[in-house]
């Protein structure tokens, strides 16, 4: 539970940081860039003090598409940043945890719990309750 908590406020962080840099006219390309440096910089750091480091080309290939993947859905986050709320923003982006979610439903048969199912079946109603009203921007 404490790793998801300090996920939840990294990433509280990371949205007031994105939405601040674009606040002040920051290049989007720039900060995704630097934040994928530091990111392999504290990987390796961890990999060297806390983890044995195995190469494949199936793990080379995965992180690749993941990267890309990663990438691409931060350009999409900035743009998003840029021209919406942040709460709006960052609160489909906390939904989409959903996706992974129903994969590991199909593709491993976890069975989630019957609060996790109430979650679920509410996202849709979250998405629709995010949507802008008439004159808002």
């Amino acid at each position: 539970m404490i790793y998801l908590l300090i996920s939840v406020v990294f990433f509280a962080v990371a949205a007031l940081l994105y939405k601040y840099a674009n606040h002040i006219n920051c290049d989007r390309i720039s900060i995704i860039v630097s934040e994928r440096i530091v990111t392999v910089m504290l990987l390796f750091i961890y990999i060297v003090l806390f983890d044995r480091f195995a190469l494949s080309p199936v793990i080379t290939l995965l992180a690749l598409a993941g990267g890309t993947t990663i990438f691409l859905s931060r350009i999409a986050l900035l743009a998003s940043l840029k021209y919406g709320k942040v709460s709006s923003s960052w609160t489909i982006v906390n939904l989409s945890v959903v996706i992974p979610v129903f994969a590991s439903i199909f593709l491993w048969h976890e069975i989630p719990s019957n609060r996790q199912i109430v979650g679920l079946l509410l996202v849709p109603a979250a998405i629709g309750l995010l949507q802008e009203e008439p004159g808002e921007h």
